[in-house]
C-alpha cells in the first residue's frame, strides 16, 4: 500500500505553461489531501475485497442492511469457530451448479488461513441452491444433515423471498450441530432429523427452489387447534408447546399463544428444522425456576445454560399463553446461539432481578 511518503504531487501542464501563483504551502496542502484521498480509496478497495470473502451477491438479492448482517455474522463465525462461511448468489443461471460450487469452494479459505469452509451457492434464475461442505467438516455436517437443513430450513425461507434471513437461520442450525459435536455428541440421524431425515449424495447437497414463489404466511393446522390449549400452570403450557413442536404444527392461531403472538407468527417463517431444533433444545433443558407476578410468568433455565432462552407467558384468565411476540422483541440470539436481552425495560423483568447482566444484555454470574 502506498504511504504518505510515497505520494508525489505532479503539477499540471497548465501550471507549467502559464503564470502560476501557487505557493509551497499550497503544494504541500494539495499533496496532503491527494495522499489522504489515495489512502482512503485503497482502504475502501481492501475493505470491499475483504467483504467479498464472506458475501458475493452478484444477483443483488440482498439489501444493504441484510448484506452487512451476513458479512458481520460470517466474520464472527470465522473468529469464534474457525469456519469460513460464504454466500454467493449468481447473476446468470448455472448449467452445473455442483461444478460451480466446487470451483468456488477451491478458493474458499485461501485468504483466511485455510479455515474450515462452508459455501452457500444460490442460483435464482436457475431455481436451485447448493451447500458445499469442506472435507474437514463432513464428519460434523454429513450429507444427511446438510440435505435435511436445505430442504427443511433454507428452502422455506427462500420460497418466501427471505434469502438473508434464510441464510442466518440455516447457519444457526449448523452452529448448533457443531456445538453438539464439541460437546462429544456425534451426529445421530434418528435423534437430530427424526423420521424425515434426507440423504443426499456428494459432499454437499443441491435443491430446487423458486425464490419468492410463496406468500409469507403459515398454513393453518390440519389438526384441531383445540388440542393445544394453554395450561393451568406455566410448566403445563410449556409441555403443550413441546407437543406442538413434536406434531410439527405451524398454525399461528393456536389458543396456546397470546393474541399478539398469533399476529406475529402469522408473518413469520416456521420450518420443520426449526421445530426439530427447538424440541431438542427443550428436551435437553432443565427448568431452573418459574417466577410469577400477577398475570405474567417467566420460565428460566440455569444461568450457565446460555443457549436456552427464557420463556415468557401471560395468563388470560383461561390459562397461561406463551408470549412469543414479546420474546421476539426483547430477546436475541448471537452467532454462538447464546441469548441476551435487547433491553431491560420490559414487563417480565421481575423474573430476573436476582441476575446480573452485562452492557450487551447477556446474563453473567455474580462477581
Amino acid at each position: 500500500m502506498e504511504t504518505l511518503k510515497d505520494c508525489h504531487f505532479v503539477p499540471s501542464h497548465r501550471c507549467q505553461t502559464r503564470r502560476c501563483s501557487i505557493t509551497v504551502n499550497d503544494i504541500l496542502r494539495q499533496t496532503h489531501w491527494a495522499c489522504l484521498l489515495l489512502i482512503f480509496c485503497i482502504a475502501a478497495s481492501c475493505t470491499g475485497a475483504d467483504d467479498r470473502e464472506f458475501l458475493d451477491d452478484q444477483a443483488n438479492l440482498l439489501n444493504k442492511e441484510s448484506g452487512q448482517r451476513i458479512i458481520t455474522y460470517h466474520r464472527a463465525l470465522l473468529t469464534d469457530f474457525d469456519i469460513h462461511c460464504k454466500l454467493v448468489t449468481l447473476a446468470r443461471p448455472s448449467q452445473d451448479i455442483n461444478g460451480a460450487a466446487i470451483e468456488l469452494f477451491d478458493n474458499l479459505g485461501a485468504s483466511t488461513g485455510q479455515a474450515r469452509g462452508l459455501l452457500f451457492l444460490v442460483d435464482p434464475l436457475g431455481e436451485q441452491v447448493r451447500i458445499e461442505v469442506g472435507y474437514d467438516l463432513e464428519h460434523i455436517f454429513p450429507d444427511a444433515f446438510v440435505g435435511h437443513i436445505e430442504r427443511r430450513q433454507m428452502v422455506p425461507f427462500f420460497q418466501r423471498g427471505l434469502v438473508g434471513a434464510g441464510i442466518e437461520a440455516t447457519e444457526e442450525l449448523f452452529i448448533t450441530r457443531i456445538q453438539r459435536s464439541s460437546a462429544g455428541q456425534p451426529f445421530d440421524a434418528a435423534v437430530e432429523l427424526g423420521a424425515i431425515g434426507h440423504y443426499s449424495g456428494g459432499g454437499g447437497a443441491r435443491q430446487q427452489v423458486v425464490i419468492g414463489s410463496e406468500e409469507l404466511a403459515n398454513q393453518p393446522s390440519t389438526t384441531d387447534p383445540d388440542n393445544y390449549q394453554p395450561g393451568a400452570s406455566p410448566e403445563q403450557s410449556l409441555a403443550v408447546y413441546r407437543q406442538v413442536l413434536l406434531d410439527k404444527v405451524k398454525d399461528p392461531n393456536l389458543p396456546l399463544y397470546t393474541p399478539q403472538t398469533r399476529k406475529f407468527l402469522s408473518a413469520w417463517v416456521v420450518t420443520d428444522a426449526q421445530q426439530d431444533n427447538a424440541l431438542r433444545s427443550l428436551r435437553d433443558a432443565t427448568i431452573d425456576q418459574v417466577l410469577v407476578s400477577g398475570s405474567r410468568a417467566v420460565i428460566r433455565f440455569p444461568l450457565p445454560h446460555r443457549t436456552h432462552p427464557p420463556y415468557l407467558l401471560k395468563n388470560n384468565g383461561q390459562g397461561w399463553e406463551i408470549d412469543f411476540a414479546t420474546m421476539n422483541q426483547v430477546i436475541r440470539m448471537n452467532h454462538r446461539n447464546m441469548w441476551h436481552f435487547t433491553t431491560q425495560e420490559h414487563p417480565y423483568r421481575f423474573g430476573f432481578t436476582d441476575w446480573n447482566f452485562d452492557n450487551h444484555g447477556f446474563p453473567v454470574a455474580e462477581p
